[in-house]
């Protein structure tokens, strides 16, 4: 029989089968290969770090890429002022007013000027090559070299893309070896582009651990995520500093400080020594606020007096003289921006304590602008200099920490000054339109705590209230209200309670006695007060915390037992 090729139904449909198999299967890799293949495409250079100019280098500062940039200026590296100052060394600081960097160590201060093959030491000329670069648009650039003579800090520079590395000292990581040769992504996940590839063995920084992957820093300076399967037991590093500078010692008092400030507003104050401090114990310190800010230029009021230093020397006092900026008519953001006025003030202050005998400066410059942090900080830098020179106590006067507070940079002054005192009071203050207690013990609590993340315990001086507020509430028939308040020493806040017929209770949140009436004239009058129960608790939290001491505002508002109490609580 002769075969005409035609194929049975039954053929047919076994081959539409087997299509439809195949293309299942076909569909089932292509599926797997999308969702469980890695992707072996890269990221470009210019994606992760940006678009470099042919004189630019991109800069990876240990964990993170930097928006600055470095760049080759004839034949030697430069890197931006911004981050000098952000990240690699704030202690280089740019002076406005006389267009001078100027570079504080624990003892000299470094006048560099811009375009300048030297610079100067305390007055004495030093030949270092440019320092500083300005270029025509504007930017300014510090030397890596001369940075790194004076920071902590080392370097790697790597090509294609040029690129920068900076790695800390003196600090510790979380790091792990790669236990084989893998891929370090952009994202966590299979499908995130290939920054770098480390090999097996190479230490990485564990920057975060996620359930299946890690951020890591690897060491050509990409910052990316690995799987943590590719990864080792991590261990916790401590690097060495790699700069040794010039110590910054410090003075101590033997055991703790117990200060107390004591109100000077006219010279003939000073006579009344004797009498304000007759029934005090246990204080070794006395602050007088002898001096005044007058001017933005520097100009200063003062109140000193010798045979006020005698008198306290002679009672077994040391005596920090306090300046104040106070005055209507002061700027101090322009007054410390310039550094005309800010030697000025320095100046005198050290030559009243050598003329006038006191042991040391008390710095109370309050309500600080943001803008104005970093020039504070300077002119604290600077006045740790000449106090240290001349064996002068340093101490500086801070609000409780808070976010909008963080520019008084109380790290830093935890460096150059011998003691760091928190204000540990005006929780609510004079303006306020929120009564509330002048301190609650938690505010107190809460702010030694954050201190103490940023300051060396035995440099803490925990500052307490001898002093309350009494609150006005005002409400009107609209329904608003009206709120004022006066301060009253503790012993006429208890007098004004008694007056009114009011019996304290005990206010659980503010952990002290509370007292409430209204007046003869419709106000609604509130007091939170002070007694030995609360300053024995404020005065615990130092011996509990083993800080440098405690200070109180203000002498003269105090009930006689206070001194006792605090001796027998501070430890």
């Amino acid at each position: 029989m002769k075969k005409t090729g035609k194929k049975t139904p039954k053929a047919g449909a076994a081959r539409a089968a087997a299509i439809a198999v195949c293309v299942v299967l076909a569909g089932i890799i292509i599926y797997a290969a999308v969702r469980y293949v890695p992707t072996r495409k890269r990221m470009g250079a210019d994606e992760y770090f940006g678009t470099l100019k042919e004189d630019e280098l991109a800069v990876v500062a240990e964990d993170h890429v930097a928006k600055e940039r470095a760049r080759w200026i004839d034949d030697a590296l430069y890197v931006d002022y911004g981050l000098v100052r952000s990240e690699l060394n704030p202690r280089f600081y740019w002076d406005d007013s006389e267009g001078l960097m100027l570079f504080t160590t624990a003892l000299e201060v470094y006048e560099i000027a811009p375009d300048s093959a030297s610079y100067t030491v305390d007055g004495k000329e030093q030949d270092a090559g440019h320092v500083i670069v300005q270029n025509a648009d504007g930017g300014m650039y510090l030397s890596l070299d001369f940075l790194c003579e004076h920071s902590d800090f080392t370097y790697e520079i790597f090509e294609d893309p040029a690129r920068l590395v900076i790695t800390f000292g003196g600090v510790t990581r979380t790091e792990a070896a790669v236990v084989k040769k893998t891929a370090v992504r952009y994202r966590g996940g299979i499908k995130s582009p290939i920054l770098t590839e480390v090999p097996k063995g190479t230490k990485v920084v564990v920057l975060q651990q996620l359930e299946n992957w890690s951020e890591v820093a690897a060491p050509d300076g990409y910052i990316g995520y690995l799987k943590n399967s590719c990864l080792g037991e991590t261990e916790e590093s401590a690097r060495d500093s790699v700069y040794t500078g010039p110590e910054y010692t410090s003075l101590s008092m033997d055991g703790r400080v117990d200060l107390v400030w004591h109100q000077i507003d006219l010279k003939e104050m000073n006579d009344n020594f004797e009498k304000d401090t007759a029934a005090m114990s246990g204080v070794n310190v006395i602050s007088p606020t002898w001096y005044f800010l007058s001017d933005s230029e520097g100009a200063i009021d003062s109140f000193a007096d010798v045979s006020y230093v005698e008198k306290a020397h002679a009672a077994g006092l040391q005596v920090w003289a306090l300046i104040s900026n106070f005055s209507q008519n002061v700027s101090t953001s322009e007054l410390l921006a310039s550094r005309k006025a800010r030697k000025r003030v320095q100046e005198y202050l050290i030559s009243e304590a050598l003329t006038v005998g006191f042991d040391g400066i008390n710095i109370d410059f309050e309500g600080i602008a943001e803008s104005a942090g970093y020039d504070y900080v300077q002119f604290m830098r600077e006045l740790s200099i000449l106090c240290r020179r001349e064996g002068l106590f340093l101490s500086v006067d801070v609000p409780v920490p808070m976010d909008f507070s963080r520019h008084y940079d109380r790290k830093e002054l935890g460096v150059v000054c011998d003691y760091v005192i928190m204000m540990g009071y005006d929780e609510h203050y004079a303006g306020s339109d929120i009564t509330g207690s002048v301190a609650s013990l938690d505010f107190e609590r809460t702010g030694i705590a954050n201190m103490l993340r940023e300051v060396p315990k035995e440099k803490v001086v925990s500052a307490i209230p001898f002093y309350t507020r009494l609150w006005y509430t005002e409400t009107y028939a609209d329904g608003t209200t009206n709120v004022t308040s006066r301060a009253l020493g503790m012993g006429r806040a208890w007098e004004i309670l008694e007056e009114n017929g009011v019996t304290a209770v005990w206010d659980e949140s503010a952990e002290q006695p509370y007292g409430e009436w209204t007046d003869a004239e419709g106000l609604f009058c509130q007091l939170w007060l002070e007694d030995d129960s609360t300053v024995a608790e404020r005065a615990s939290l130092v011996k509990e915390n083993d800080l440098g001491g405690i200070a109180a505002w203000v002498l003269g508002n105090e009930l006689d037992y206070v001194w006792k109490v605090i001796t027998e609580n501070i430890g």
